[in-house]
């Protein structure tokens, strides 16, 4: 069974990564399920309840680390609430339109859109858009270094 278990695991974590550039698959999410369904698998008396407690601090951390690290690539862009809420706008069209890598360039088209719409000039507008792009980068491989921890964490309890 721990084949089982470990297969699962990693088929969820591999979904994970998927969702990590393919922001429509609840990626993180989803490897908390599959770490709870390996555990299930393997025996939570073997596994135990902290490996699965680490998984879902982890999960909350990554999806809280997206959603600032492109709030916080706004800001020191010097984009104001229009740019960031274009940025988020932008993101959310771009991913619809442009998938898979979309939300990176709506991001950036978003917040200088709105910025300019707000009434700041083009390159301040410009240097708003490059910071929230930076910051959806920056979100997404913080969200890629955290299926890594959280692959770290579980697969040893699974072997």
């Amino acid at each position: 069974m721990s084949w089982l278990a470990l297969t699962i695991f990693v088929v969820f974590l591999l979904v994970g990564v998927a969702g990590v550039v393919l922001p429509v698959l609840p990626g993180v999410p989803l490897v908390l399920v599959g770490a709870a369904l390996a555990a299930w698998i393997r025996g939570f008396d073997v596994v135990g309840v902290m490996p699965l407690v680490w998984i879902a601090v982890l999960a909350i951390l990554a999806q809280v680390v997206d959603f600032v690290a492109g709030a916080v690539g706004a800001r020191m862009g010097g984009a104001g609430r229009a740019g960031f809420w274009g940025g988020v706008l932008g993101s959310l069209i771009g991913l619809i339109w442009f998938p898979p890598i979309g939300f990176l360039l709506g991001a950036l088209v978003g917040a200088v859109a709105a910025e300019v719409v707000a009434g700041r000039s083009l390159p301040d507008a410009w240097r708003a858009g490059l910071g929230a792009f930076v910051g959806t980068i920056g979100g997404v491989a913080a969200k890629a270094l955290i299926l890594v921890a959280m692959a770290v964490v579980m697969i040893p309890v699974l072997l």
